[in-house]
């Protein structure tokens, strides 16, 4: 009985430190997490108050709003072209007989490249200058007879006039009674009528006969004119060069039958392009073409020779926007007298964008959008608004804008739409280590 008694007081001796131990230790955590709450919440005062307990302003940087002229370089892909492309074709059928040239050969103008053959067309030149002969010799016919009816119409004159003396005559001694029988002068006045309708006869012969030799000579005239098409028909029998330049394509050979070709899927006999002078043809946006002068001196570069530098013209600009994609062609000369650059090549060409008036510019950062639009925050009297922009070009780390906005006015050097309207804050002008700062986050995509 006494052994019992004993371990049963071990027993509540044990539970009953174990209970004084857990009180212990639980009034320590408790008394530890309340420490921490006052703690914190003592943070937070100070946070949101001063030394002397009032409510502190938001602090933000801005900058002025400025005025400049845009002048902006802007990378656009261009094109080299030959300044003269042509694709040379047949102008008569016939079969190559010599080909002089071939791909990459330099020709001059004026140069025998390909000689046709045409046999057709050289009896078409024989029978050309047949009907011319025959022609002529109708048209010199035709004078002879002109001649000879010019004599006849000389000698029925001169018998007319001979008739006319002599009636003449007979009249006049037939005053004197019994000297010349009446019957004698009026035979003779019949013979002088009738020389006188021979004469008439005899000028509409001369009148029909110069008709024929005037039809002769036109027959004449269009036998020699068929003569000279044939003939200059052979002259297309040799093709020469345009101009000075390089053959770029060859598409035939020696015995090649060759054919006039109406439609543009028939490929050339050869291509000739000029290459010591280039265009290069570059789609201007539509935000970009203001300030385009012709003569204005444009660089570009082309990946054949990295690092260096090419430099065209502004020599024909479109005047007009392509609906399709709202930009212009413009062709800019390029000089390529060395021989460097080959047409087809592809450019990069920074382009020079400017405006013949100032615009307004602020730092990128400051411009931000959501789902309202784009917008800038501008600070007046130490209070925010925010002011809906539209954004132009780029120049450098500003930005070109429009819209509410003058130049002098601060605004926030970081535009966001967690500032609302009316927020009263303190404005502090931005310092350049600031600007640059924001620049660089801007750049980062705001990371």
């Amino acid at each position: 009985m006494i052994r019992v008694t004993s371990s049963f007081f071990r027993f509540s001796l044990l539970m009953a430190c174990s209970t004084v131990f857990l009180t212990s230790c639980g009034g320590n955590d408790q008394d530890s997490k309340t420490k921490k709450d006052s703690s914190q919440g003592s943070d937070v005062a100070d946070s949101n108050s001063d030394k002397d307990g009032k409510s502190q302003l938001m602090t933000v940087a801005v900058v002025p709003v400025k005025s400049e002229m845009l002048s902006h370089k802007l990378e656009l892909p261009g094109e080299l072209l030959a300044y003269q492309n042509v694709p040379v074709h047949a102008k008569v059928e016939g079969y190559i007989k010599d080909i002089f040239v071939d791909r990459g050969s330099f020709v001059k103008k004026g140069e025998a490249m390909i000689l046709i053959s045409c046999p057709e067309l050289n009896e078409k030149v024989k029978e050309a200058e047949a009907k011319l002969s025959s022609a002529e010799s109708s048209y010199r016919q035709a004078q002879a007879t002109v001649d000879a009816v010019k004599s006849k119409l000389i000698e029925a004159k001169a018998r007319c006039d001979a008739d006319r003396l002599t009636l003449s005559r007979l009249q006049q001694a037939a005053k004197t009674p019994g000297a010349v029988a009446q019957n004698e002068v009026d035979i003779q006045e019949k013979a002088f009528e009738s020389d006188q309708a021979r004469v008439e006869s005899v000028k509409q012969e001369v009148l029909g006969a110069k008709n024929l030799v005037l039809a002769e000579s036109h027959n004449v005239q269009a036998a020699r004119q068929v003569l000279n098409s044939v003939k200059d028909m052979t002259g297309y029998l040799t093709i020469r060069a345009p101009f000075d330049g390089v053959v770029t394509e060859r598409n035939v050979h020696n015995g090649s039958i060759v054919a006039v070709s109406t439609g543009r899927e028939a490929p050339p006999l050869v291509r000739v392009q000029e290459k010591n002078h280039l265009r290069l043809v570059v789609a201007v946006p539509e935000d970009s073409v203001s300030g385009t002068k012709i003569g204005q001196k444009i660089e570009f570069s082309v990946p054949a020779f990295i690092g260096k530098q090419f430099f065209g013209k502004i020599a024909r600009p479109g005047y007009a926007l392509d609906s399709a994609t709202r930009t212009m062609p413009v062709e800019l000369d390029v000089p390529n007298a060395n021989g460097e650059l080959e047409p087809g090549m592809f450019a990069t060409v920074h382009w020079l964008v400017s405006r013949p008036y100032k615009t307004l510019f602020v730092p990128a950062s400051a411009v931000d959008s959501d789902l309202k639009g784009t917008f800038v925050i501008r600070v007046k009297d130490n209070v925010s608004e925010r002011i809906d922009v539209q954004k132009g070009l780029s120049m450098g780390e500003r930005v070109e804008l429009s819209g509410k906005i003058d130049e002098g006015d601060l605004i926030a050097l970081k535009a966001t739409n967690e500032i609302k309207s009316g927020t009263h804050l303190l404005a502090k002008i931005a310092d350049e280590n600031e600007i640059k700062r924001a620049a660089k986050h801007a750049s980062a995509g705001g990371e």
